[in-house]
């Protein structure tokens, strides 16, 4: 094999925010160099002898590489400025080492982190304009050779083979964000994850001219030990001065501050920027003075401060920053204008302000800030290691966000993450690609980590990713589909090095499955009593899945640290402190101390034989994604035999915790809306909204004595499709009637990631006497019924078709519910919490096959189950209390014809 790469890219130029624009340079220029022939070395190795220690490191990766692609070993030579260059040469240096070529390829034009990858006169250049600069040109080059770092364990490098290189290009860039960041909460905890993380982030060009220091940092200059001796430097709360924010009005907490920061910088020359973002959390001063600075918001409060630090680090450290947050409750821009030297990093997550995210930026500039972006890739308590769960993992999402923001002007890209690449890999490794050119295609991106990683298994292993990628839930079916796949990428390749990646995603399979056989079975029923499974089958999972993930954490696939060393394991494993007499402390430092090295390939294969036994009777459909357009309309008119084919039913309507109604109203109706509480321990105390497709018509509060029913009259302004959001909670569940007209339950997703949240559909105690209606479109084959979460472990579910027949007869074990971290964010943050924003449940699901001559038909579904959360896929989401009042989407009944008219599927 051999590699001949040749390519003309246009030159790009631009200060923060790089613009793409070819310049006049000449392709006559453009020659080839033959690097090696036939396996024998062809060019030296030439670096300036001054830099020998600066680049040794990526000198002799670049050196490696080539040896390991073509067995060829490129003699090292340091050149001195007095020799002449030898030719033919792979030259790596500094714009400043070589000018003349350097201005030649343009790179005057760009900034410290410009690099040139340029054949001429006999040589390959791989210059930068810092060291940076030249690190960035040096894998540059190496990737256009095919090399690939998708992952940060050595497993995950491809390695391309040949026997000649000979190379004709012109490649001149600079990256779009000034700052790119892709880092672990927790931080990398063993010295194999610290390496690794390190080479990848070098290998794709992570880092960047303009560091980045936004973090919670006012403890760093005046700690909360400082409290006991100095309590009026902190905030007055309640009339009670406490720690940890600052009275900011308090001149001895400026001076404090002030110096603090100057000293800091003073220790760290080499930082450009310098945090003064306060600490995480609430609690902002509340004395007469500070309520006092601008407009008496807590935004005015930590911006006041950061401009008067800002002023102070401008006189001693002319063009340095401060930095700090745009977040949670000071998300909102100051009402005075800001110093120049002030650098925002906008959140994507805790954004407490009613600004959408284009006016928050624009009134952030207005106010004089330069802006970057503060993004949340994986939080562990979001999305526990789950697949699809995290914003990484929604590989499509996430470049549409990338692309986003740097159209909007944001110069640096942090990214808040988890070391889980068993879930999130391909979407870190996208990310990094797009901070550097979000213009790529993402499409192309995810094909390339397919078809390179996993060769002639790329197949099985792009429909696994593209899965994910889509963010369902993860349950069993998921999880037996991703068996299947992996499976048929094991049968379709034999390569060491594929199959060593196919195992890695193997370990992460087995993971997820022994996390879910421990988490459903340490489900505990209202009462707090574990009622899925005995005392020692829980903690024998619960052990195994410790062991196991401890074994996995050097391969960087879960983030291991957070589950097994910090205080979330207690939140994970806390079923276990239900167990009479089990000493969770005991067992952790017990089980922590077992066996810890990686699986072996045959411990790999006969794990992964067991997954496939253990899930073999499970049934497991795709979720295709079908949605019907159209406006709803009722089934008695679109649909008469199907309703005419259930006879006389009996109507009985199911007391909903949560949810949305949806009906049909006319101009100027009168519509009674009434709550009726679930029994007299439930209060009727409810906000409740009306609103059509476009907006808001009504808004409302019902209020009765304990026990006792309440009732509200609303006049309908036009003739729409409405839907209703009573505003029942928990204990405060009803069954709400407006009237005797068709009406439905919403019953699709209420989480969908990318998408605002909606109200889930919970009923508090369903009986299996109250039957709901659903249609299944003709054409349909198999659909999906999710159990997402329940008070009690358990749902009885069942499914019919209209002659009677029993499709599903099952107890389903809810989803889990194990995102507590919602209540404590709410306690520190309020109603709007960023963790009920984020967290994604994962669920029970029932496959449901169609049998022949059943589509096209109204079929039920019955349920028993305290709180139980229902979803429906891939048929209409929306369940009734009758066929003959159910509302169904009239693109599931009809399709377009070419000619405009309308044909019953």
């Amino acid at each position: 094999m051999a590699f001949r790469i040749a390519r003309f890219i246009p030159l790009m130029v631009g200060i923060l925010v790089i613009n793409y624009c070819p310049l006049a340079l000449s392709t006559e220029a453009l020659e080839s160099v033959a690097l090696v022939q036939n396996g024998s070395a062809s060019a030296r190795l030439v670096f300036p002898a001054g830099r020998q220690s600066e680049l040794k490191l990526v000198i002799d990766e670049l050196h490696d590489a080539l040896s390991a692609a073509t067995g060829a070993s490129l003699e090292r030579l340091p050149w001195e400025p007095d020799r002449p260059l030898p030719s033919p040469a792979i030259v790596v240096g500094t714009a400043m080492d070589f000018p003349e070529e350097a201005k030649a390829f343009g790179l005057d034009l760009l900034g410290p982190e410009g690099v040139a990858v340029c054949t001429s006169r006999g040589r390959l250049w791989l210059l930068g304009n810092s060291p940076a600069g030249v690190s960035h040109a040096v894998y540059m080059f190496l990737e256009e050779l095919g090399f690939r770092w998708y992952f940060p364990d050595p497993v995950w490098t491809v390695t391309p083979h040949c026997r000649d290189i000979t190379v004709q290009i012109r490649k001149v860039e600079q990256p779009a964000f000034a700052w790119r960041r892709i880092w672990y909460g927790w931080g990398p905890r063993t010295p194999q994850l610290q390496k690794d993380y390190d080479a990848w982030m070098r290998h794709n060009r992570q880092g960047g001219a303009l560091r980045v220091d936004c973090g919670h940092a006012w403890e760093r200059y005046i700690p909360v030990k400082m409290f006991d001796s100095h309590p009026e430097w902190f905030a007055l709360v309640k009339g009670k001065r406490q720690p940890p924010q600052l009275c900011v009005s308090n001149p001895e907490v400026q001076q404090q501050f002030v110096e603090a920061v100057l000293e800091y910088l003073r220790r760290h020359p080499e930082q450009m920027m310098v945090s003064v973002e306060p600490n995480d959390g609430g609690g902002y001063c509340e004395c007469p003075n500070c309520r006092a600075i601008g407009n008496g918001s807590v935004s005015d409060q930590v911006f006041f401060l950061a401009n008067l630090v800002a002023r102070a680090v401008q006189k001693e450290f002319p063009g340095k920053y401060v930095g700090l947050y745009a977040y949670a409750h000071h998300a909102d821009p100051p009402s005075f204008a800001l110093e120049p030297n002030v650098y925002v990093q906008i959140t994507t997550g805790f954004r407490y302000t009613k600004l959408s995210w284009e006016d928050q930026i624009r009134a952030f500039r207005q106010c004089g800030a330069q802006v970057g972006v503060y993004d949340y890739f994986s939080v562990y308590p979001w999305d526990w290691d789950l697949p699809g769960a995290a914003k990484a993992g929604r590989v499509f999402e996430l470049a549409k966000a990338i692309r986003n923001y740097h159209s909007l002007g944001l110069s640096t890209y942090d990214a808040e993450s988890s070391c889980n690449w068993g879930p999130n890999g391909p979407g870190y490794w996208m990310a990094a690609h797009l901070m550097w050119n979000p213009q790529q295609d993402a499409q192309s991106l995810f094909e390339d980590f397919c078809t390179k990683a996993f060769g002639e298994a790329a197949a099985p292993m792009r429909r696994l990713y593209t899965r994910w990628s889509r963010g369902e839930r993860f349950s069993p079916r998921s999880l037996k589909l991703a068996m299947e796949d992996l499976d048929a990428a094991y049968r379709a390749t034999s390569a060491p090095e594929i199959v060593a990646r196919l195992d890695r995603v193997a370990m992460y399979l087995h993971w997820l499955r022994l996390w879910l056989e421990y988490d459903q079975s340490s489900r505990h029923n209202q009462w707090n009593r574990l009622v899925v499974a005995p005392p020692e089958e829980i903690i024998a999972r619960a052990k195994e899945c410790v062991v196991f993930s401890h074994r996995i954490m050097d391969t960087g696939l879960i983030h291991t640290f957070p589950m097994l060393f910090s205080s979330w394991f207690d939140e994970r494993f806390r079923a276990l402190t239900l167990v009479e007499g089990f000493n969770l402390r005991e067992a952790h430092k017990a089980w922590t101390a077992q066996k810890q090295n990686i699986p072996t390939h045959e411990e790999v294969a006969q794990f992964r034989q067991e997954d496939l036994k253990r899930y073999a009777d499970l049934q497991a459909v795709e979720i295709e994604g079908r949605i019907w357009g159209g406006p709803l309309r009722p089934a008695t008119d679109l649909v008469p035999d199907a309703v005419a084919s259930w006879q006389e039913t009996k109507s009985a309507l199911p007391a909903i915790e949560s949810g949305e109604i949806v009906f049909q109203g006319r101009a100027g109706e009168e519509l009674t809306i009434s709550w009726q509480p679930f029994d007299k321990g439930h209060t009727i105390s409810c906000d409740w909204t009306l609103r059509t497709e476009e907006t808001i018509v009504a808004t409302g509060h019902v209020e009765a004595p304990k026990g006792e029913p309440a009732q509200t009259t609303v006049k309908l302004p036009q003739n729409a499709v409405y839907t209703l959001n009573p505003g029942t909670d928990f204990w405060r569940a009803a069954r709400v009637d407006i009237g005797n007209r068709p009406f439905v339950f919403r019953a699709a997703r209420a989480d969908t990631p990318g998408a605002p949240k909606a109200v889930p559909l919970r009923f508090w105690l369903p009986s299996m006497n109250e039957r709901l209606y659903f249609y299944v479109p003709q054409g349909t084959r198999h659909f999906v019924v999710g159990i997402v979460s329940g008070g009690d472990p358990w749902t009885q579910l069942r499914i019919n078709t209209p002659d009677g027949r029993v499709i599903v007869d099952d107890r389903v074990l809810a989803g889990s519910e194990i995102s507590v971290i919602v209540e404590e964010d709410q306690r520190t943050y309020g109603a709007d919490s960023a963790m009920a924003n984020h967290s994604i449940l994962p669920s029970s699901e029932q496959s449901v096959e169609v049998p022949n001559g059943t589509d096209g038909q109204i079929w039920s579904l019955q349920l028993s189950g305290l709180r139980c959360v229902v979803e429906l896929y891939d048929v209409p989401p929306y369940l009734a209390c009758s066929p003959q009042t159910l509302l169904i989407p009239e693109d599931a009944v009809f399709h377009s014809q070419s000619d405009g008219s309308r044909k019953v599927d």
